[in-house]
């Protein structure tokens, strides 16, 4: 029987190379040995989602919360699994990894984004600023602080928490998109059309990055035409 650790670690490892195909065909062939581990029907849920397989990870979610995990990690991973889908039984899963773990950034990260998400805007905030504090130089928590801002209607101090969001993943296309969407939402016109742009070039199949990015642009024409003469 393999050891447990030894193959979580070998499947991550292959994810980090985005070769989803093979962490997941790993893990299945494993399955039988490990079914009544929460992590690795976890994890195998989040390797089938990349691959498309959107029904079945979501069972890979349901079963992984089912075997009643206590690792926080287990609890936020597969708690957002089920949120992707909508289920209301996120909350509860996402909200255990918070509580239960509140030195644990990735717990409140992913509570606080689904809580703003949800409406809960100030209580989002919250678990937001507090995963940020635990781990200041993680982009994603950045990202979704900005994005609770902008839903608050604080633009200006969103497009601040964005630029950091940017200065910590600079080649991460869609966050220099939303940038540039709030920058354009706090008048900051010039600023969203280089942001735009940039990010229009790192997504360049991305038909909504190319529409943003016109858009700054013809902003700019209207409001300031003399100065692209």
């Amino acid at each position: 029987m393999m050891d447990r650790d030894a193959l979580l670690d070998r499947a991550l490892s292959m994810a980090d190379e985005e070769d989803w195909a093979g962490a997941a065909e790993l893990l299945r062939d494993h399955l039988s040995e490990f079914d009544e581990d929460p992590a690795v029907h976890c994890w195998l849920g989040v390797f089938e989602r990349e691959l498309g397989m959107d029904g079945v990870a979501y069972e890979r979610f349901k079963r992984a919360l089912a075997l009643d995990p206590t690792d926080p990690y287990v609890l936020a991973t597969a708690g957002n699994g089920l949120a992707w889908f909508d289920d209301p039984d996120a909350e509860q899963a996402l909200r255990a990894a918070a509580v239960t773990a509140p030195d644990v950034a990735v717990g409140r990260f992913l509570y606080g984004a689904y809580l703003a998400r949800e409406g809960y805007l100030e209580q989002g905030l919250d678990e937001l600023r507090a995963a940020r504090e635990l781990d200041p130089e993680d982009p994603q928590i950045a990202y979704e602080l900005g994005v609770a801002q902008s839903f608050a209607g604080d633009h200006e101090r969103a497009a601040d928490v964005l630029a950091d969001a940017v200065r910590l993943a600079p080649d991460d296309g869609w966050i220099r998109v939303v940038f540039g969407l709030e920058l354009l939402e706090a008048d900051r016109f010039d600023e969203a059309a280089g942001e735009l742009l940039a990010g229009a070039r790192l997504r360049e199949d991305d038909v909504y990055a190319q529409l943003a990015a016109a858009l700054a642009l013809s902003l700019i024409h209207i409001s300031e035409p003399t100065r692209l003469r």
